[in-house]
């Protein structure tokens, strides 16, 4: 499973994501230097640049809007729905599929007890561009294919739609069917990314952490610890991190673990998504607020819609943008 994107050729107002060009190599990262930590430049980081984007993602995230720090974050809510997509004459949906578990994570939803899709409330999408030029490469890969279930996002396959962020794509296709306040889990199966699949095999499974791959435990990575930021900075983990401040108010939800393990002789990962507890001054829980969505929002006031124009121009200044490159998928039979 891998991502591949490019610059937006239609105005979203959203998650800067898209890449400006295709040419750049999948592990030149997004993050300007002096953007990344206030404090501590990239190398005094054990993981380097990618520990020191997934502290300051896992920062974004976690700490709650009054935080001043949350002023400087570049991801504004996700503001494209599903019918977006099927009004694209770039795209091409298709429902019509019959849902599955991926034989890779099988035992995962056994042991979460997560309804199967004998339950019902269980989809299959895939979304082609069937305009776009023949990949020679990889002619069958979709655009984007996957699976949605109460809790859980399965992505499957993703490589470049032009007009499109990733990120928002994910988002779109969750609300669509559940309540975006209802997502547990985000599922990345087989990963393939060069940058992500080559810090787990080179950086992380490796002898100086007493580790191998293929490994046969599952992994479980929590916050605080230096591998939990790095994998939250790889290409893949930060688009699960755009996805999450696109969706949800500062300080409400969180990355509570990134799990890694090898199934059918690939990398799969899991990313446990898990509410921050939200207390006023004397102490009340507060539920958070959970829908970032504009249809929710109200109309902006002018400050609002003039910082959201800065920080959009500013996101594509900083190249803030998923970098990816399309790869084969293996195919799992129902």
């Amino acid at each position: 499973m891998e991502f591949d994107t490019e610059k937006a050729a239609i105005p979203l107002v959203g998650l800067g994501l898209i890449l400006p060009s295709l040419q750049l190599d999948s592990d030149q990262y997004v993050f300007k230097s002096d953007h990344i930590s206030p404090m501590l430049p990239p190398n005094v980081f054990r993981y380097g640049r990618r520990q020191a984007n997934g502290r300051l993602l896992q920062q974004w995230i976690e700490s709650p809007e009054s935080d001043p720090s949350v002023a400087e974050c570049l991801i504004m809510p996700s503001t494209l729905k599903f019918k977006d997509l099927k009004k694209s004459k770039q795209l091409e949906i298709d429902m019509d599929t019959s849902p599955y578990i991926p034989i890779q994570v099988e035992q995962e939803f056994a042991e979460l007890e997560i309804m199967g899709p004998t339950g019902g409330a269980w989809e299959r999408i895939a979304i082609d561009q069937p305009d776009a030029p023949p990949d020679t490469k990889y002619p069958d890969i979709h655009t984007w294919e996957g699976q949605i279930a109460p809790g859980v996002l399965i992505v499957e396959e993703i490589k470049k739609a032009p007009g499109f962020f990733m990120a928002e794509v994910c988002h779109a296709i969750y609300r669509e069917h559940f309540p975006i306040d209802t997502l547990k889990y985000v599922y990345l199966i087989d990963v393939c990314n060069k940058d992500t699949h080559s810090f787990v095999m080179d950086d992380l499974y490796n002898e100086s952490n007493g580790l191998a791959w293929p490994d046969d435990k599952i992994r479980d990575w929590i916050p605080g610890t230096a591998e939990f930021e790095a994998l939250l900075g790889t290409i893949l983990g930060r688009t699960v991190a755009y996805l999450i401040l696109g969706a949800f108010k500062r300080g409400t939800r969180r990355v509570s673990r990134i799990r890694t393990f090898h199934s059918f002789d690939a990398l799969q990962m899991q990313f446990a998504i898990e509410e921050i507890e939200q207390s006023n001054p004397t102490g009340t829980t507060i539920q958070p607020d959970s829908d970032r969505s504009t249809d929710s929002m109200g109309p902006e006031t002018r400050s609002a819609l003039r910082r959201r124009k800065n920080l959009e121009s500013k996101k594509y200044q900083l190249g803030l943008d998923e970098e990816t490159r399309p790869t084969k998928i293996r195919k799992t039979a129902p």
